[in-house]
């Protein structure tokens, strides 16, 4: 197995609220569960970041610094991906700087996000991004994919070539050959010229049309223009592929698959049609096989059985899914108590100094910053602590770090039964089409329901 981690890094100047919203982002994080933060609460990052550099009057200049690091599509699975992404940041930030880690699944090739403030909420030192750095972030990561058993490009350097297109070069594959990979994908599914464009558009390919097609990838600078691609990619070529040798794609999915409609399937295919046919009927054998084998390993001999599990594994999953969301939100409590608290103890020798000014007005003036931050924790700790009675902050970070555990541990659980309940959701199928049974999804709601699966 090869995943070869591509690393780069870059300053953020001016739109960090943006730039940690674009990370976040749910559908690209399976709902949230693939960002976490170290020293800050995700959802406020951005004003956690903005209260520890003026806590070091260090406002100005750069906000902080956001690192993409991208491993081979298909070769490392998203727990890993999203450990290794919070380990990397670990080693180079050294527990001295906020960060956020997300882990995008949403594209063909896993990639983790992060970003972190520019000024160290221990000491009040920058983060400095030299040319070095990127050699340090890569020998990290790669020392993190050797120790956990992935391969890793010994010497990622070429005269002219960046590392990433060196990677690209090493597999065999540069953007021009993931260009004609997406191009004949998009030509099996396509049933128009119209809906070929549209799904090269959500492949997150920017179209120019014009005397000649062009696609520009995401991240790259240029368009490449399809002709430039060999004589099957011309647009009049792509135009007749899609209208005279459409044909379904073969390639077999990993694990329990559905069985093929092949009534639907087939309609309107061109071609050696009394193949395509006998290929499927085939498949479905296969599948019927593997359907009824993957019953009786689970000893799922009834319908009533398969449904009775389908209703466990649902819960359970459900169940690891809201003892996490009630995690997050203790911890995000936690993280702004441990804030406030240590705010409101850092700049109390400030707020008394005020009462005994002379000149309270110059000594306000010089002192604003750490004067307004008092204030705001003051007034948290009022609300948060009526009693007046505030908590060790080492008992909270003790607390903290035990939740966190907790959590990594249910994420396990969860794929789990996430994985689990999406096979048991395809043998349901299977077994519909096998016994000859029209399912519909009012009646899967309904039946749903009375096992207790939905609310």
């Amino acid at each position: 197995m090869i995943a070869l981690a591509v690393t780069k890094i870059h300053a953020i100047n001016t739109t960090m609220n943006a730039a940690l919203d674009y990370i976040m982002n749910p559908m690209k994080t399976d709902d949230g569960f693939l960002v976490d933060g170290f020293h800050c609460t995700p959802e406020v990052a951005a004003e956690q970041y903005e209260l520890t550099r003026r806590n070091f009057h260090k406002a100005g200049g750069k906000l902080g610094f956001h690192l993409i690091q991208s491993f081979a599509p298909g070769e490392i699975d998203y727990d890993t991906a999203h450990r290794i992404g919070m380990e990397l940041a670990d080693k180079l930030f050294g527990g001295r700087f906020q960060y956020v880690c997300a882990t995008h699944i949403d594209r063909g090739h896993i990639h983790n996000h992060i970003i972190s403030n520019s000024v160290s909420f221990v000491d009040g030192k920058k983060f400095y991004d030299q040319r070095k750095t990127v050699y340090q972030i890569r020998d990290i990561s790669d020392k993190l994919c050797r120790e956990n058993g992935l391969s890793v490009i010994e010497h990622p350097m070429e005269h002219g070539l960046s590392y990433h297109e060196y990677v690209q070069r090493r597999e065999g594959q540069s953007w021009k050959q993931f260009l004609r990979e997406n191009i004949d994908r998009y030509i099996l599914q396509a049933r128009s010229w119209e809906e070929f464009l549209e799904l090269m558009r959500k492949a997150h390919y920017e179209v120019k049309e014009g005397k000649y097609i062009s696609f520009r990838a995401e991240g790259e600078e240029r368009f490449i223009r399809s002709k430039s691609l060999g004589s099957d990619y011309t647009e009049e070529q792509i135009r007749n592929r899609i209208s005279g040798a459409r044909r379904i794609d073969l390639t077999q999915n990993k694990g329990l698959s559905l069985i093929i409609d092949i009534e639907n399937a087939f309609n309107d295919i061109q071609g050696n049609k009394a193949g395509l046919e006998h290929w499927a009927v085939t498949q479905n054998l296969k599948k019927a096989a593997a359907t009824y084998n993957f019953l009786m390993e689970h000893g799922l001999n009834t319908q009533e059985e398969l449904d009775a599990k389908i209703s466990a594994v649902s819960k359970s999953r459900d169940d690891s899914r809201s003892r996490i969301k009630e995690i997050e939100a203790r911890l995000k409590v936690i993280s702004e108590d441990i804030q406030n608290i240590d705010n409101y103890r850092k700049t109390k020798p400030i707020a008394d100094k005020l009462k005994t000014a002379v000149f309270k007005d110059k000594f306000r003036r010089e002192n604003e910053g750490d004067l307004i931050i008092h204030d705001a924790a003051k007034r948290y700790i009022h609300e948060r602590f009526p009693n007046g009675k505030l908590p060790l902050i080492k008992d909270l970070r003790a607390e903290e770090k035990a939740l966190k555990a907790e959590k990594n541990k249910l994420y396990g659980s969860y794929y789990q039964s996430k994985d689990e309940l999406s096979e048991l959701r395809t043998a349901e199928k299977n077994l519909a089409a096998i016994l000859g049974r029209n399912v519909t999804e009012k009646d899967k709601t309904v039946q749903r329901k009375k096992n207790g699966e939905l609310e």
